[in-house]
Parts: C-alpha cells; structure tokens; sequence
C-alpha cells in the first residue's frame, strides 16, 4: 500500500503536465446492482491553460476594439460530496455538488498582463461509467462521461503583473462574472488485486468559458469599459493514473493524478451501503 501510494505522487509530481480533467467518480471503480456509495472528494487542480481568445472591449463613448488575450486558471479547490449508484453490474451513475474555491485567473497580453482572485463558487457533476470487459485475473476495461458546470462565478482584485498596482488603485471599481462547463470522456484500464485496484485512463476533455465584465472608473473623464470573452481549453486530450483501495467495513479510498489537459489531484473516501 504505501510504495503504491508513494508511485502514484511521484508520478503526478514529475510528470509536468499543464491544466482540471474528469475524474472516473468517487470511488473509480464500480458498484454492485442496487448499491449507493456516497462520499467526500478533495481535488486541487494546479493549473488549467486555456488557448488564446479575443477580447472585446465596449467604451462609455460608443467605441469598441478587440485583443488577443491568453488565459491560465491556477490553484483551484473542488470540495464535493458524491452519491454513486448501480444500475447493474456493468453500470454506474454518478452526481456531485459542492464548492469550488480559491482559484487565480492569469491573464496574458504583451504588456497587459493581470491576475484576478476567483471567488467561491457553488459547483455540479453529473456522469455515468461502465464496464467494458473484465478477465478472471481481474484485468478490466471502461468508460466514463461526466459534465460538471458552475454559473456567474465572481473575478476580483485585479492586480497588475508589470507595475504591481490594483485596478482599484488605478480608480476602477471591476464588476466580473463568468460561466463555466466541462465534459469529459474517458476510457481506462485496470486491475483489481486484493484490496487495490490501480488503473490509468485517456480521453477527452472540453471545458468552455463564457465572461463578461464592466469596469468603472471613479473620474467621470474614462468612463466605463463592457467587456465580452468566450474560449476553451488548450489541450483537448487529458490522460489520469490513479488507485481505488476497499479499505473493509464498506469503506473505499481513492487517489488521482490527472495530466496533459489539466494538472490536478484528487483524493476520496467514500461509504458503500
């Protein structure tokens, strides 16, 4: 159990991935016909890149413009409490709702570079996995799909990557929002032994981004900004490794490196009944 632990962190540490993928649910592994499992996930997603967007910009003076900006998210925090249940063997659905916190939003334009605080946020998932084909030694196959969405997430305290100075110091008073969903598919592989069950996945992951803002300045003289952005991930292929472990009395545990798409981990325990 521990060196399996110790591969599993060692291989999320050194991999240098980039950016949140899906998860395969808590636990990863399925459930037996008529079984709930309910639980608690942890996941902290380093950081999610995003591919370069246009920016429009509305002035209180009738006029607009439009820039190429680049985005990154970094340090988000999932907590969420998941239900899982059977529908037979073979299939499992699966919803989660909770909070997403303490995220930085990177923003990138020569010159114009500014990080913004992501403020708390009600999160949802739901999904669906099955089981493919499963040998007697244990060797499996499978797939998931989940969606997960947050709506009018605030962005505050801007600040300035090139002179250090807040917008509030430079007289703006900033109004941001935005909504955010995701979908993800994935295929994985496993091997149940005893008590653990390592398993390593690949698929594809979406995740789109509609913003729109409206900073004001306190002299009369600049007015106001609108601003209206929409983009999505950089990367579309999202790979994981992870490992379930039956803990007994019902108990299960799970640990997750996610890579490629997004650089997260996710740890879970949760309660079969």
């Amino acid at each position: 159990m521990k060196k399996a632990l110790i591969l599993l962190v060692s291989l999320f540490v050194f991999s240098g991935g980039v950016a949140r993928a899906g998860d395969l649910g808590n636990p990863a592994m399925l459930i037996k016909q008529g079984q709930f499992d309910v639980g608690f996930q942890w996941t902290s997603v380093f950081k999610q890149g995003f591919e370069d967007y246009d920016l429009k910009r509305t002035y209180s003076n009738g006029t607009t413009n439009t820039s190429r900006k680049g985005a990154d998210f970094e340090n988000d925090q999932y907590y969420m409490a998941t239900l899982t249940y059977g529908i037979i063997d073979q299939i499992n659905v699966f919803a989660k709702l909770g909070m997403v916190d303490g995220g930085k939003w990177l923003d990138y334009q020569a010159g114009n570079n500014w990080k913004g605080n992501l403020e708390s946020n009600f999160v949802w998932a739901v999904g669906a996995k099955g089981k493919v084909y499963e040998f007697t030694n244990g060797l499996g196959f499978g797939l998931g799909v989940q969606y997960m969405r947050y709506d009018n997430r605030k962005v505050k305290d801007w600040r300035s990557l090139d002179t250090g100075e807040t917008a509030a110091d430079l007289g703006w008073a900033t109004n941001d929002k935005f909504d955010y969903w995701q979908l993800d598919v994935i295929a994985n592989a496993y091997w149940t032994f005893g008590a653990f069950t390592p398993y390593v996945g690949a698929g594809y992951t979406y995740y789109d981004v509609n913003f729109s803002g409206k900073w004001t300045n306190a002299n009369p003289f600049y007015g106001w900004i609108d601003y209206d952005a929409s983009f999505s991930n950089e990367n579309n292929f999202t790979a994981l490794v992870g490992l379930d472990v039956d803990l007994g009395m019902n108990f299960k545990a799970n640990i997750q490196g996610t890579f490629v798409s997004s650089t997260a981990l996710t740890l879970g325990i949760s309660y079969c009944f």
